[in-house]
């Protein structure tokens, strides 16, 4: 692995595990195994490297949204698969990282606010669609309202504010918004076939 890509994987790891504003460029230097003067040869500063960092979490979820959409057999299929990628890595990523660099890295989280809207609220509407032509999914939904109330169900799981990490597991909170989304959005077709991928017990 060469050095700049050992120093992203390294400052990655940390953000996501403290969050950014208490992790310094000697902290990153030491657990990288390098000097500091060696790490400034590869960024600038520590700015850069939260720039880098957050694209690298963000083109991670752009990269398996797109061969999730074309690869999986249905709509709920995608969706459940879509919960298992963000639960993989909620159990690794601190919510104060997010909470951080929206705070204190203002220009960093205009990143976040389009990928908000062209990856993740583009690709609600795209499966709600999806699920609508397959039967799935209530025929009436009004995607523009549905879609956005998604959004809001997945940004509320990763605020602090509102399911506190000592109070809550941010994926058991993804599992129960997931489950409750889909058993909304359903068609009775759709109902059976979140059963078996969500490991439901149908009540008799």
């Amino acid at each position: 692995m060469v050095v700049k890509d050992r120093i992203m994987e390294t400052a990655l790891k940390m953000f996501r595990t403290y969050g950014v504003k208490g992790v310094t460029m000697f902290d990153i230097a030491r657990d990288c195994g390098i000097s500091k003067k060696t790490l400034y040869e590869h960024f600038e500063d520590k700015q850069s490297l939260i720039n880098d960092a957050l694209r690298e979490l963000l083109n991670d979820h752009i990269q398996f949204a797109e061969k999730n959409h074309t690869e999986t057999a249905n709509a709920i299929e995608e969706l459940v698969n879509q919960m298992q990628f963000i639960r993989s890595k909620a159990r690794t990523l601190n919510p104060v990282m997010l909470f951080e660099i929206e705070k204190y890295h203002p220009d960093t989280w205009k990143e976040v606010e389009l990928f908000r809207t062209d990856c993740i609220l583009y690709g609600i509407k795209e499966n709600l669609k999806r699920g609508m032509s397959e039967g799935l999914y209530r025929k009436n939904l009004d995607i523009d309202i549905v879609a956005r109330m998604r959004q809001l169900q997945l940004e509320a799981a990763f605020d602090p504010i509102h399911y506190p990490a000592d109070h809550y597991e941010m994926h058991k909170v993804m599992d129960e918004v997931t489950t409750h989304f889909i058993l909304g959005v359903a068609t009775l077709q759709g109902h059976k076939l979140a059963y078996q991928y969500l490991q439901i017990k149908e009540e008799v």
